[in-house]
C-alpha cells in the first residue's frame, strides 16, 4: 500500500487536480491499494480566515472557526474522489467525522489522538482509493479541531503510523531544500534524517511539519518529500539514516540564523566560517547545541551571511 499526501498548491487549480488525479490512477493500476491525504486547496484557507474576520472580528470565536476552516479540506477530498470516479477509479472521500479522528488540546493547535482506521482497511480491502481531509479532528466535546498550520502532514503520517507505512509528501518543491529557495538556489537534499528533520521544521525551516517529524521519529515512518508537478522524481527521503548534510534557515520576522548538520564531520568548517563572520560582522547570542548553530544578526547583514555561508558550506545548486 501506498499513503500520499498532497499540499494545498498542489490542487490550486482544475487542472492541477487533474493532474495529480491523473498520476494518483498511473499509481493504482500497479498498486490498487492507496490512501490520499489532502489539504485544502489553494489558499482556501487563508480565504476562510478572512471572511471569519469580516464576520466574526479579529478574533473569531475558536470553535466556529475550525468548523469553517474544516470546510477546505471536505471540498478538496470531495472534488478529488469525484475527480476520481470520473477517471474510472473508485475513491470515497473521509473526513474526521467518518474516521472518528479523535484530538485533545485547544481549537487551532489540537493534537491527534486516536483514528478508527477501519473504514480505511475496508477500502484497501475493496480497492478502493480512500481520501483523506488531513488537518481536522474531533475534540472530546464531539466539535470540529484542527491541528494548525501543515496540520495534513500530521493527518498523513498519524495514518503512516497505524499502518505501519512510509509517507510520501507532495508540495511544490522537488524535496527538502537545504535552504530557502525563495531566497537563494539552494541544494536538494537526497536524504536527511529524522533528527535534522526535525530541526530544520523547528527552526524556521518550510519543510515537513514539525509534529509531523516527530511522530515520523518516534514511529520509525520513513517520510518521501517529492514534486507534485514531477512526481516521477526520486525526491527526498527522510528516515532514520544520518546524511553529511548541513542546512541553513532563519525564522520570519527574526533575524536568527540556524545552521543544522547531521553529524559532526561538518562542524569543524562550520565553525571556521562562523567565527570569521563574528569578526567581520556582530552576531549575537551565539549558541552551539547539538546538532544545531544559532545566532542573531542585525537585518541589514543577515542575507549577505546566508549567502556567505551557503556559498562556504556548498549549500548552492
Amino acid at each position: 500500500m501506498r499513503i500520499m499526501k498532497f499540499g494545498g498548491m498542489s490542487l490550486e487549480t482544475k487542472e492541477k487536480t487533474q493532474k495529480i488525479c491523473k498520476y494518483i490512477k498511473k499509481i493504482y493500476k500497479k498498486e490498487k491499494q492507496l490512501i490520499i491525504v489532502a489539504s485544502a486547496m489553494g489558499n482556501t484557507t487563508n480565504t476562510l480566515i478572512e471572511k471569519a474576520t469580516t464576520f466574526g472580528g479579529e478574533k473569531p470565536n475558536p470553535r466556529e472557526l475550525d468548523l469553517l476552516l474544516s470546510l477546505g479540506e471536505n471540498e478538496s477530498v470531495s472534488l478529488i474522489a469525484m475527480m476520481l470516479e470520473s477517471m474510472g477509479v473508485p475513491a470515497r472521500s473521509f473526513n474526521s467525522n467518518s474516521l472518528e479522528i479523535k484530538t485533545s488540546g485547544p481549537h487551532q493547535n489540537s493534537k491527534i489522538e486516536s483514528i478508527n482506521k477501519t473504514p480505511l482497511e475496508d477500502c484497501l480491502y475493496k480497492n478502493v482509493i480512500a481520501v483523506v481531509a488531513g488537518f481536522q479532528g474531533i475534540n472530546e466535546n464531539g466539535d470540529i479541531t484542527t491541528l494548525g498550520r501543515g496540520g495534513s502532514d500530521t493527518t498523513a503520517l498519524a495514518i503512516g503510523s497505524i499502518f505501519n507505512c512510509p509517507v510520501e509528501i507532495y508540495s511544490n518543491y522537488e524535496g527538502v531544500c537545504l535552504g530557502d529557495p525563495n531566497i537563494l538556489p539552494f541544494k536538494t537534499a537526497k536524504q536527511i534524517s529524522f533528527k535534522t528533520m526535525q530541526l530544520m521544521s523547528g527552526n524556521g525551516a518550510k519543510v515537513i511539519d514539525s509534529r509531523a517529524a516527530t511522530i515520523a521519529k518516534n514511529k520509525n515512518i520513513e517520510i518521501i518529500s517529492k514534486s507534485a508537478s514531477a512526481p516521477n522524481k526520486k525526491g527526498t527521503i527522510i528516515s532514520s539514516i544520518e546524511s553529511n548534510i548541513v542546512s541553513i534557515s532563519k525564522f520570519s520576522n527574526l533575524s536568527l540564523i540556524s545552521i543544522i548538520y547531521d553529524n559532526d564531520d561538518k562542524l569543524k568548517i562550520i565553525m571556521k566560517n562562523v567565527f570569521f563572520l563574528t569578526n567581520k560582522y556582530k552576531l549575537y547570542n551565539l549558541e552551539l547545541k547539538s546538532n544545531l548553530i544559532q545566532f542573531l544578526v542585525k537585518t541589514e547583514f543577515e542575507n549577505k551571511i546566508i549567502l556567505f555561508l551557503s556559498k562556504k558550506l556548498n549549500l548552492l545548486k
